[in-house]
C-alpha cells in the first residue's frame, strides 16, 4: 500500500463511528478502525500519519486551537 492509498483510507474513515446510533455504520467504522490499526503496526510512517490525522479530527472537536489538517504532501519527500 502506498502512502497516498493509506492517506485516502484516513480521509475516508468515519472517525466518529463510535457515536453512531446505526449499528451498520458502527460495525463498518469498527472494522475500518481495526484495519487501520493493523496497517499502522507494520509501517512507522503510517503510524505518524494516523496519529496526526486522529489529532486533527478529535482536537478540533474539543479544542479551540486545533491543528492544521494534514496533507499527503506533509509525508512525502
Amino acid at each position: 500500500m502506498t502512502p497516498q492509498e493509506f492517506f485516502k483510507l484516513l480521509t475516508d474513515h468515519d472517525w466518529t463511528y463510535n457515536y453512531s446510533d446505526d449499528h451498520r455504520a458502527w460495525e463498518k467504522g469498527k472494522n475500518e478502525s481495526h484495519r487501520l490499526q493493523a496497517i499502522i503496526q507494520e509501517v512507522p510512517l503510517y503510524t505518524k500519519m494516523y496519529n496526526d490525522y486522529s489529532d486533527y479530527v478529535f482536537k478540533r472537536l474539543y479544542d479551540d486551537a486545533s491543528p492544521d489538517k494534514p496533507k499527503i504532501e506533509d509525508y512525502l519527500c
